[in-house]
């Protein structure tokens, strides 16, 4: 630990050594009295950025202040929308999004005062670097667009367009479009390495091989892609750890070393040795995390490492481990929810190993309120992903149809031409006809004279292909003898190549098939867990749901009837004054709320449920419901009462949850309620007249009721069946075994 702390203390003093002395090599330049206004400017939003990510956000902020103040007499607004935008991007790295937005439009307004379009392609590259980290995906991919296009046209624009190729790669990335990947990670990686720019060339290694890691997961057998993939995070690496001093933003070595660190956990074979690559990678990680402030990268290892913890039974050092990244994340001002789920997550089974059941709960809490936010931004970025595929779909059919305009006119300019040529043609016949008609009578006194001559020689022929015809016939059956040799010899060879082709397949399959099982395998584990956390989940629930009801039946019931009976006291019968009829009032509005009481508490627990099983809660919740004015029908067959509390319990929600959507959502005049008992099956069925839905449609209809009732029925690993068509009406059945 000792010799740990050593190292980190020396690291920091190495990287806050090298980042001063670059800050001290560009105020040097600055302070140049000879140095043209420009360059001051120009060095002075380099000193800015170099001083915010290595000192400290706000010594930045005012450096980048300076800059605007020197760039005030210029005439250029181009040199002033430069640093705008470079506050824009500093601010919304530092959480203040509204100073963000603000600064960039004042990069707007100052770039209508100039005609650098070399500053115009910038300030659209900065509008779509803020509107990719705004969740702006498909707005940002038409401004980066548009950003390209004008910096294709400007001097010295291969910097900037690099970058945009690196922001348009992010976005395909998020959309899994590896194709567009592919082409846009390849342009950034050729622009980085004809400008020489060390950070460039580190961030495009970086997307260069997170494109190849995800070609690899898509499909495991190209194991050239996972070796792609390690060689350019490795080169990421390298590039930024030996030339650290000229780093402008030191943080590109910790996000290379866990990258590495977790192609090698997620797929490399476990071995000794790949653990121990691992445990390098996430050390390097770890380390530099901390000194550049990155929070995310400090806390994901942290997560690793009582991951690790907790396999090998050290509940108490993965606690410690989950407990630190909790903190580290709560630095961050844009933390990674998905991190910090994870850490609860983690800690409330850690705690369960611990048996520490209030801080498992607490935990698990924690980490259901994360999941729903993630599950919400979630849902609103898929609608954003389809709306953005939707939009280039569009684009790519209107440029179909635009070649297929300028087709057609190709095609009528070359028919027209074609009629041309054919009367060219026509007139070229007529005059070759009587050119014919000449040579005619020429050919004929020429025929005549070969006529004598063939006679002459037709002899002589005669003798000549007697003797060829021979020749050929010796020919034919040597030939003849060759092709057998040359047919015995291919279909041994063909025979040959089909035993190996049948020896490969048959490899081939054994290996497929001893994939899928491992896949099998894999899924059941998967499925057994999500129900085991789902039957903890629902187990809390029904706890909490009774102890609420039974708080609410003992202590503000019995409260409610003290005070009815206080009141009640007070009523005397022959009197009619103004007073007795407040207290008349008083108490029906007491008798109301008892009822109510006793109603919302029968609704959270019914003891009925708990006293005389499910068919009898059925009946009472039905015939409570009827009493409302609902048009309910309940029908029990043949059940028995053989299920054990929590599976009656579990059914008797989705009981609940299909009446109540029929009432809420349905419009129907008449509900039937079916519980039915066969064998050991258990069937219910909830069935109503209402208005009905598309069944193609349904997984668009899946809010949270049905998402409750799909879990909870494979929860009990059970079946739900539904049956429905607009304006018939819909059928919801549940079937189940009873234990």
């Amino acid at each position: 630990m000792y010799r740990i702390i050593l190292t980190i203390t020396f690291l920091t003093a190495t990287v806050c050594a090298r980042a001063q002395l670059l800050a001290d090599s560009l105020r040097n330049i600055i302070v140049r009295k000879d140095l043209p206004l420009e360059m001051r400017i120009d060095a002075t939003d380099r000193l800015g950025q170099v001083v915010f990510f290595n000192t400290g956000w706000k010594e930045g902020l005012d450096i980048l202040r300076e800059s605007i103040q020197l760039a005030a007499p210029m005439k250029d607004g181009s040199y002033r929308a430069h640093t705008y935008g470079m506050m824009a991007a500093s601010y919304f790295i530092s959480g203040d999004t509204e100073a963000a937005y603000k600064h960039f439009d004042s990069a707007t307004y100052y770039i209508r005062h100039s005609n650098s379009k070399l500053m115009k392609g910038y300030v659209l590259y900065m509008k779509g670097w803020l509107q990719v980290r705004s969740r702006q995906e498909t707005d940002a991919i038409k401004t980066l667009q548009e950003a390209l296009e004008v910096l294709e046209k400007a001097p010295g624009g291969l910097t900037y367009i690099q970058a945009v190729y690196s922001e348009i790669a992010g976005v395909y990335f998020k959309w899994y479009d590896l194709v567009n990947v592919e082409k846009y990670t390849r342009l950034s990686l050729n622009a980085a390495n004809q400008l020489h720019i060390l950070e460039k060339l580190i961030s495009a290694n970086q997307e260069r091989g997170g494109y190849f890691i995800n070609l690899y997961r898509e499909n495991t057998e190209r194991k050239e892609a996972l070796d792609s993939a390690l060689f350019y995070m490795r080169k990421s690496l390298h590039l930024a750890r030996a030339n650290r001093e000229r780093l402008v933003t030191p943080s590109n070595i910790p996000f290379s070393a866990i990258g590495i660190a977790n192609i090698f956990r997620e797929n490399m074979p476990a071995t000794a040795a790949n653990k121990d690559s691992v445990d390098y990678y996430n050390n390097i990680a770890l380390q530099e995390g901390k000194l550049t402030k990155q929070f995310a990268v400090e806390a994901g290892v942290y997560n690793e490492l009582a991951s690790e913890a907790a396999r090998r039974g050290d509940y108490q050092s993965a606690v410690n481990y989950l407990n630190g990244a909790i903190l580290v994340s709560a630095k961050d001002p844009l933390f990674d929810k998905y991190n910090l789920s994870q850490s609860h997550l983690g800690l409330a089974e850690c705690y369960e190993q611990l048996k520490d059941t209030a801080q498992a709960l607490h935990n698990y809490k924690q980490y259901m309120t994360l999941y729903q936010e993630l599950f919400d931004v979630e849902k609103m970025n898929k609608a954003k992903d389809l709306e953005a595929k939707y939009e280039m779909a569009r684009k790519e059919k209107d440029l179909l149809q635009m070649r297929l305009i300028a087709e057609q006119r190709n095609k009528d300019l070359i028919q027209a031409r074609y009629i041309s040529g054919q009367k060219d043609q026509a007139l070229l016949a007529a005059k070759y006809a009587a050119s014919l008609q000449e040579k005619a009578l020429l050919n004929a006194k020429y025929e005549t004279e070969l006529k004598q001559q063939a006679l002459s020689t037709a002899n002589y022929k005669t003798s000549q292909r007697e003797q060829e015809l021979k020749v050929m016939s010796e020919r034919f059956t040597y030939n003849r003898k060759l092709n057998k040799i040359y047919s015995v010899l291919t279909i041994a060879l063909f025979l040959a190549a089909a035993f190996l082709y049948f020896a490969f397949k048959q490899r081939s399959k054994a290996l497929r098939q001893k994939q899928q099982l491992h896949n099998m395998e894999l899924d059941k584990i998967k499925q057994e867990h999500r129900i085991s956390m789902l039957s903890a989940m629902l187990e809390g629930q029904e706890q909490e749901r009774t102890r609420l009801a039974r708080d609410l039946h003992d202590g503000l019931g019995g409260l409610l009837s003290g005070v009815k009976i206080e009141l009640s006291a007070l009523n005397a019968p022959e009197t009619t004054s103004p007073q007795q009829k407040i207290v008349h009032k008083t108490l029906r509005h007491l008798d109301n709320a008892v009822d109510e009481l006793r109603r919302i508490a029968r609704s959270m627990m019914p003891e009925v449920l708990l006293t005389y099983g499910l068919g009898e809660a059925t009946r009472e919740y039905c015939n409570g419901l009827k009493k409302s004015g609902v048009p309910v029908t309940c029908q029990v067959y043949h059940y028995r009462n053989e299920m054990n509390h929590g599976r009656q319990v579990t059914l008797y929600r989705i009981m609940q949850e299909l009446v109540n959507n029929a009432v809420k959502h349905a419009g129907a005049t008449q509900i039937l309620v079916q519980l039915q008992q066969s064998d050991h099956r258990i069937f219910l069925t909830v069935e109503d007249d209402g208005k009905g839905f598309d069944q193609s449609e349904m997984a668009a209809l899946k809010g949270a009721g049905l998402a409750n009732i799909q879990s909870r029925t494979e929860m009990l690993q059970g079946t739900l069946e539904v049956t429905s068509s607009p304006g018939t009406g819909a059928s919801f059945t549940v079937e189940c075994a009873v234990n």
